[in-house]
């Protein structure tokens, strides 16, 4: 059924429609889903070593022909998630010489980051930038790592707001709880705390200017775009999603910020 636009312009989920987006998918409809491609599972496979611990800091990578033998996939899917990873910076080729592992020492930028939240001195447009440069890369993770589970509990967040959006009511706890369960999806526990402590700090910056009926709208179309990509396992949409609303909150703040 095609959605209807409400009177002011909106164009918002009839009954039917809303439980065919948000609410949890049949098994049919969700093996429609795109699959991970074979140097996306590879790639995720060897991060999770480095996280583990498996693969340290200065460690070479086995050869193409062994890796490929050993995760059973072509070599050319070694070399593509060879190439991903090395974007990412967590792998260096180097020609002649093979490729070596670089996984940064995360404590200090961990309680960095904790200091930071918890500082005084935080204001309300370093809370925006940090957040432009971190959530898109969530929501690329998001998209590899999601459990049918967790996209089920984004789906049920983005129709309660929705819900509240469309009877006027305020909605800033269950935005704040999207981003959250979206940093859950990416299985790691630093983005999840720091996500978690980065809502704490944002209430509290919250202002009408910034979340007034129009921006409650956009919210609830942004979140329902990257919900879109995570149930495709698009990285790439979930990613440009997230930097799209982000791209908005910024101008937002600008735009506010400039007014008093």
């Amino acid at each position: 059924m095609v959605d209807k636009k409400n009177t002011n312009g909106h164009i918002g989920l009839t009954n039917s429609t809303r439980k065919e987006r948000l609410m949890p998918k049949t098994e049919a409809a969700a093996t429609a889903a795109r699959p991970l491609r074979s140097y996306q599972k590879l790639s995720e496979r060897l991060r999770q070593f480095m996280a583990d611990g498996h693969f340290r800091d200065g460690d070479r990578l086995p050869p193409e022909r062994a890796l490929a033998e050993s995760f059973g996939v072509s070599r050319s899917s070694v070399r593509e998630a060879i190439r991903t990873l090395a974007e990412k910076g967590l792998l260096e080729s180097r020609h002649g010489d093979g490729t070596y592992v670089r996984v940064p020492d995360m404590e200090p930028l961990r309680d960095a980051i904790i200091e930071a939240v918890h500082s005084e001195g935080v204001l309300f447009d370093e809370v925006t930038e940090f957040r432009r440069i971190v959530e898109p890369a969530i929501a690329e993770l998001a998209a590899l790592r999601r459990t049918p589970g967790q996209l089920d509990r984004l789906k049920i967040i983005a129709c309660d707001q929705q819900r509240r959006v469309l009877l006027g009511e305020d909605d800033g706890d269950l935005d704040a709880r999207f981003h959250q369960q979206l940093a859950e999806c990416a299985g790691n526990r630093l983005l999840a705390e720091t996500i978690a402590r980065l809502n704490a700090l944002y209430a509290g910056g919250r202002t009408p200017e910034l979340r007034d009926a129009a921006w409650r709208r956009f919210s609830v179309s942004s979140h329902l775009r990257i919900i879109d990509a995570l149930e495709r396992r698009s990285p790439e949409e979930a990613r440009k999603a997230a930097e799209d609303h982000l791209d908005h909150v910024v101008q937002k703040h600008l735009f506010a910020t400039a007014r008093d």
